[in-house]
């Protein structure tokens, strides 16, 4: 057994398990000996300031609507019926591109 220092802190990040992301369920490897916390997708204002600092030449409207574009694409991963769940890195390279 290795001693660790009392202010020892572990951060991770990793998908979602299960199909596209083939790696390991993480909370199942590690969750009975590491808190784990789930972060959801930004709210839609988080997202529009983060898109519009990606694409600052973009129209606020069509900004918008990329965010409610996305926002659609997660709601039916989450439903079953789209099976990649979209994120805001797809949402921000979709604005880099326009930009």
């Amino acid at each position: 057994v290795l001693p660790i220092s009392p202010g020892f802190r572990a951060l991770v990040l990793a998908n979602r398990p299960g199909f596209p992301f083939l790696g390991n369920d993480f909370f199942r490897e590690c969750g009975d000996v590491l808190s784990c916390h789930v972060v959801e997708a930004p709210s839609r204002s988080s997202e529009l300031a983060l898109l519009a600092a990606y694409g600052p030449d973009v129209p606020p409207p069509l900004l918008q609507k990329v965010a409610d574009l996305f926002a659609e694409l997660r709601s039916l991963a989450d439903a079953g019926s789209l099976g990649y769940p979209y994120s805001t890195r797809e949402a921000v390279a979709l604005v880099k591109h326009i930009q």
